[in-house]
């Protein structure tokens, strides 16, 4: 029976080393010359300097942040109608008024020796006025009394003419009496004529100055009621209901005609006034609508009006309450606003970064692994948290979305940790 032969285990020759070594090291070789002589550049970059974003497909909404000051719905000035000195101050600003409450009181000598000579000027044109319309009224009286006295001669002389008819066709008196009293009769009637016509006439002109004077007195009652005015506005009034302002006056202090004192805001809400970059002016438009934050709260404002004048680069807007207004919220106070610009569409979105002011958003370096690729994509609109992205990403894709400042923009970034 033969015996099993022992095989003795060969041991790795020189040549064979050479190759299992040698051939995957010269591969290497390669691809680094073929990788060199493609001109691709590369730069390592610890990943925690890194912020990577995940491509996503949802809801878009246009967005811009701009900031609103609160401001009361509606305002009424405090103003000065007439000039003069301060000489007391009833209220300070901040407190709740009622329309017609003093707020403070001027002096004006000047004004007061003005009213002085005005209204007696006008009261002694007043009496003039007076006595013409007196003297008229008496001048139609006077002729419609010399009107009946001759109506009554004439019903006498008529009555004695009637009867000297018959008498002198009786023989009883002469004709020459007859014929004086005939002749008596037709002056008186013939005078009564003339005095109707008179009267008639008179009595259209006496309307006519009647009315004039009238008139006359009208204008003279309103320019007393003016000038008594002038001086009741040396008080200065709440003009309506509501908080009053800051009135920074002081005693003895000199105030112009038409200087504007304060203010009174009325309690029916409040608008916010938001100034917008003009790059977006021509689509800022009424019915636009925002939100804010507040007290871990939201609220909605909607845009009512557009101010067409634009002042270093920005233009106004005014804004109301939409829905419930914000408790405790107060005049003055900065509002941080969402605005939107677009109704919400379905996209594919890329959260906002510091990388879009290195590239103007066109192109991004995508995540594969430890290598982050550049490339090219299209970005459309944008809103206060996402990029909408028209061309270059899926959703999915991670995208490095920090700053590229310091990477020269090389073609790979090599993700270390």
């Amino acid at each position: 029976m033969a015996m099993d032969r022992q095989i003795s285990k060969k041991k790795w020759s020189l040549q064979k080393i050479l190759v299992y070594v040698g051939v995957p090291a010269l591969l290497i070789f390669l691809a680094t010359m073929v990788y060199r002589q493609s001109g691709t550049s590369r730069l390592k970059v610890p990943k925690e300097r890194l912020t990577v974003s995940t491509v996503d497909y949802g809801a878009f909404q246009e967005f811009i942040a701009i900031n609103g000051e609160v401001l009361p719905l509606n305002t009424v000035f405090v103003t000065a109608i007439e000039g003069g000195q301060v000489k007391e101050i009833y209220l300070e600003g901040g407190e709740n008024v009622k329309k017609g409450d003093l707020i403070m009181k001027l002096t004006n000598p000047g004004l007061e020796l003005n009213y002085m000579n005005l209204q007696t000027n006008l009261l002694e044109q007043a009496d003039q006025l007076r006595n013409t319309k007196i003297n008229l009224e008496t001048s139609g009286l006077a002729l419609e009394d010399q009107l009946a006295q001759l109506d009554y001669q004439m019903k006498d002389l008529k009555q004695q003419y009637t009867r000297s008819k018959q008498l002198f066709k009786d023989q009883v008196i002469s004709e020459q009496e007859f014929q004086t009293l005939e002749i008596s009769y037709e002056q008186v009637a013939k005078r009564r004529s003339i005095m109707r016509r008179r009267i008639d006439k008179d009595s259209v002109l006496r309307e006519q100055q009647l009315f004039q004077v009238e008139k006359s007195l009208r204008l003279v009652d309103r320019n007393l009621d003016a000038i008594q005015q002038s001086l009741a506005n040396l008080t200065i009034k709440a003009p309506v209901s509501g908080q009053l302002g800051n009135i920074r006056v002081e005693i003895g202090q000199t105030i112009s005609q038409g200087q504007r004192l304060g203010q009174v805001d009325e309690p029916d809400g409040f608008k916010v006034r938001a100034r917008i970059d003009e790059h977006y002016n021509s689509r800022i438009s009424a019915g636009l609508k925002g939100d804010f934050p507040y007290a871990g709260d939201r609220y909605s404002l909607v845009i009512r009006k557009v101010y067409p004048e634009i002042n270093n680069g920005t233009f106004e807007v005014d804004m109301e309450f939409e829905g419930s207004v914000a408790d405790g919220i107060k005049r003055g106070q900065t509002l941080q606003i969402r605005l939107a610009l677009s109704e919400e569409t379905q996209a594919i979105l890329l959260a906002r970064g510091g990388f879009y002011q290195s590239t103007g958003g066109n192109w991004v370096y995508v995540v594969d692994g430890d290598i982050a690729y550049k490339r090219d994509i299209r970005i459309g609109r944008q809103s206060d948290r996402f990029y909408e992205v028209l061309e270059g990403l899926e959703k999915g894709e991670k995208v490095v979305t920090s700053n590229y400042q310091t990477f020269n923009e090389v073609d790979q970034l090599v993700l270390t940790e």
